[in-house]
């Protein structure tokens, strides 16, 4: 339920940052996508402890939204689009994306987890009419 209300709210700030995403119209990897098309919101896969044969406990809820895109070259693109280098100014689309979005994505969350709870009563009564 929380990981399903995360990724839901989280779609603003996907679209913004696909909207405020620099758009290079020379395809140079030659796979026909550009940037501001590869914005994706996942949850965060666990990570081991280094040095540990076990994973870190999760205790809560995490998702990442952001550039995906395949192939090395473009995933450093990415990041330097965000950040700039030495010889490059920076381009930003995710601090924007997130400073303006930020207080409606947690109001979303509200809403969304109010309708998810809600959801999740109407289940259990239903299976305890039921008999279960």
């Amino acid at each position: 339920m929380l990981n399903r209300t995360a990724e839901k709210s989280m779609e603003r700030i996907r679209i913004r940052m696909g909207e405020l995403a620099p758009y290079d119209p020379v395809d140079r990897d030659g796979d026909g996508k550009h940037l501001n098309q590869t914005m994706r919101t996942q949850r965060v896969t666990a990570k081991r402890s280094r040095g540990q044969a076990r994973f870190d406990r999760s205790t809560g809820v995490a998702v990442m939204t952001g550039p995906a895109p395949e192939g090395r070259r473009a995933r450093a693109n990415a990041g330097w689009q965000e950040d700039g280098t030495v010889e490059m100014t920076p381009n930003p689309y995710a601090r924007p994306a997130a400073d303006s979005e930020g207080e409606a994505v947690i109001r979303e969350v509200k809403s969304v987890l109010t309708q998810e709870i809600d959801k999740a009563k109407a289940r259990i009564a239903r299976k305890l009419a039921r008999g279960r």
